[in-house]
């Protein structure tokens, strides 16, 4: 783990199944950077601008493609799954009881690896 003087202490990003978009941006740099580990689902690859059109139907919307990203080597994020480093999923019962897996297993790493370093 790395501590960042920035933040003033240590750091990790939450992502899960339900990330869209620029939450599929925002872990991948987190990520690819090293800034920390990513706990939580695995995201898939959604980096794609979309330019959203309605017809003279305006129940009929349709996106047009406009603007991909890509990683470092050239490659599209779309359909690129980003997988965390602690992989774990929230279930839908306990998450309706107000328990967070995900933020449990953070906290817990985090510890853990702090206890390490005393």
């Amino acid at each position: 783990m790395i501590y960042h003087s920035k933040f003033k202490g240590y750091i990790l990003l939450s992502s899960h199944e339900d990330n869209y978009s620029n939450a599929h941006g925002t872990p991948y740099v987190y990520k690819t950077l090293g800034i920390g580990k990513l706990v939580g689902a695995p995201v898939a690859g959604t980096m794609t601008a979309v330019w959203w059109e309605r017809q003279i139907d305006p129940s009929i919307v349709f996106g047009i493609p406009q603007v991909g990203c890509m990683d470092m080597q050239g490659n599209y994020l779309e359909n690129q799954t980003l997988q965390p480093d602690i992989l774990v999923y929230n279930e839908p019962a306990a998450s309706l009881k107000g328990e967070d897996a995900q933020l449990k297993a953070a906290v817990d790493y985090l510890l853990k690896d702090l206890s390490k370093k005393k």
